[in-house]
């Protein structure tokens, strides 16, 4: 099965600043391979209900595995024995409409940065990941798959799936914020209203009071990695542009782009909130 990368042009470098294993609105789960290469360690592990029946404890620290900022499954075994969660971050997993799985980079990772993911790095990862769920592998895709043919682009009006993909691809490609107004102009015709266009005007003030395009550049390679991710399909296609409009309007009054990427991530993935003040 072939696997869709979400980004391009970003990458992490390890700082060691242990917030991984912070387990800061998350816990690091084990699956039954995990609690048997950590049979030494039973005192740090308990019982829990859902998907996984085992998690490391954690502490006032985070994990209770972490000591001085470094593993102590690492330094005492070695980084094959370390859980496949913990080996994972920060990537993760979701499913494509069409159960494509697709491969994401978490940016709350303290060490995200530009450049490119070793694809050695990309393709062992995917083997943890597939590692994880083991069984319950196949089951996960059947469950994201949609199973609708049609979407819808704005209200009473549907599109397929990959109409929709193709025109999320062609707008968030854009090489800068004129050129994406332009193109959403192309796709939703007289419907732009539904859209607040204002927001174009907003971000573009934004982004000229630090003279950088290169945040420009990075705000957009950004959208389009959360329209590759699918956060927003449930939705119909224009309330998904305009809340990545929205996104874009939050990330241009930061200097540091990529540090402010961290915090969207996070609601997404740690609070489950999409509204941003």
């Amino acid at each position: 099965m072939k696997w869709e990368i979400t980004f391009n042009g970003i990458t992490y470098r390890c700082i060691n600043c242990a917030y991984c294993c912070s387990c800061e609105g998350w816990r690091i789960y084990l699956n039954y391979f995990d609690v048997l290469k950590l049979k030494d360690y039973k005192d740090c592990i308990e019982r829990c209900k859902g998907e996984f029946k085992y998690r490391l404890k954690i502490n006032e620290r985070g994990c209770i595995l972490l000591n001085n900022n470094l593993c102590r499954v690492h330094l005492e075994k070695g980084y094959e024995f370390k859980p496949l969660m913990c080996k994972i971050f920060p990537f993760s997993s979701m499913v494509k409409w069409n159960g494509t799985p697709l491969l994401i980079i978490k940016h709350y990772c303290k060490g995200i940065c530009k450049g490119e993911t070793d694809k050695k790095v990309i393709k062992e990862v995917i083997k943890y990941i597939k590692e994880l769920y083991f069984d319950n592998f196949e089951e996960i895709i059947e469950n994201g798959i949609e199973h609708s043919s049609k979407t819808l682009l704005y209200k009473d009006f549907r599109i397929s799936w990959e109409e929709r993909e193709e025109f999320g691809r062609y707008i968030f490609s854009s090489k800068n914020f004129d050129e994406m107004f332009e193109r959403c102009k192309e796709i939703f015709g007289s419907n732009i209203k539904l859209i607040n266009v204002e927001l174009f005007k907003s971000i573009k003030n934004n982004i000229a009071k630090y003279s950088n395009q290169e945040n420009e550049e990075e705000i957009i390679r950004y959208l389009l990695e959360l329209n590759r991710r699918e956060h927003f399909r449930k939705i119909p296609f224009y309330k998904e542009v305009e809340k990545l409009l929205k996104i874009s309007q939050y990330l241009s009054k930061f200097k540091n782009v990529l540090r402010a990427e961290g915090n969207i991530d996070k609601k997404l993935f740690i609070d489950n909130t999409y509204n941003l003040k």
